[in-house]
């Protein structure tokens, strides 16, 4: 499963995945998409870049393992106890950033009235930058998880990556993982669900026009489609609370499913924003056609 994730779907992913996100940087950034929800959406793009630039360092680490064993190893050593602390990071991030999509589009659904005063530029600005400071800080103790550590065999020197001393304490180990778990996927999963199913009950009851419409079932294709990526992966964190490394094959492998898929939601933004967004599509042409027309000039 390594080597089909790791060399196959990772790399075909992150590939697209990443201009896609760079591109929707560029279109939201745009005075014609500025609003409260582009701030979200924006640094959500943002940390998205983040995870799949990660991936792309696995996937590096991997086709290195697979030309040179002790090289590749030595790699990941390396790398692993970083990524894990950015996956977790970048993946509490974007969780809650989508929750704050989701409240947002609520109280312009539900209270459009109150929404008004509620939903600003500065405001979104300002909660954006508080959920990437949780997030980066909460997940802190993920860079303190794993150390190096030396081994004299018979047959040489070995270097391995084990548990640190820190995380070998039961009690921290077990506490934090809980509270990590629940505040990185379980609460914000509890609560997307909840906002999405007032938003369609919402949309049941009352008439909208028609490109209102339009906008909230894309940010409600946005949030589900997260939903359904990030809860296989918030089970199987849950249900073991162990890390990639210490955990047997078999639980690697299904790892390699649940991990996929969360990089798969990163570029799923993207097509949704492209065939649900008609502001979006019409920036996007915009600045395609501008750079299109100064080329020839």
């Amino acid at each position: 499963m390594r080597l089909v994730s790791g060399l196959i779907l990772y790399p075909l992913v992150c590939f697209v995945a990443l201009p896609a996100n760079i591109i929707t940087i560029v279109v939201f950034t745009r005075k014609k998409l500025k609003s409260s929800t582009s701030i979200f959406l924006l640094n959500l793009a943002i940390s998205d870049i983040i995870k799949i630039c990660n991936d792309i360092m696995y996937f590096v680490s991997i086709l290195l393992t697979v030309i040179s064993p002790d090289i590749g190893k030595r790699v990941l050593m390396f790398i692993y106890p970083y990524a894990h602390y950015i996956f977790n990071s970048s993946m509490t991030c974007a969780a809650w950033l989508i929750v704050a999509v989701a409240i947002e589009r609520y109280l312009l659904v539900c209270h459009s009235t109150q929404a008004k005063t509620i939903c600003t530029i500065p405001r979104a600005l300002i909660l954006s930058n508080a959920i990437a400071f949780a997030s980066f800080a909460t997940s802190t103790p993920y860079l303190f998880k794993y150390q190096h550590s030396t081994v004299f065999a018979s047959n040489g020197t070995l270097h391995i990556l084990e548990i640190s001393n820190l995380w070998k304490n039961d009690m921290f180990s077990t506490a934090f993982n809980i509270f990590h778990y629940v505040f990185r996927s379980v609460v914000p999963i509890i609560l997307l669900v909840v906002y999405s199913l007032l938003i369609i009950r919402r949309l049941r009851q009352c008439r909208f026009k028609h490109r209102k419409r339009r906008t909230v079932l894309c940010l409600l294709m946005v949030i589900i489609s997260f939903v359904i990526c990030a809860t296989p992966d918030t089970v199987l964190s849950a249900v073991l609370q162990t890390g990639y490394r210490e955990a047997s094959y078999l639980i690697r492998g299904i790892r390699e499913i649940t991990d996929f898929l969360l990089l798969l939601n990163t570029g799923s933004n993207f097509i949704i924003y492209s065939a649900l967004n008609t502001k979006f599509c019409k920036t996007l042409k915009e600045i395609v056609t501008r750079r299109g027309h100064s080329r020839k000039l």
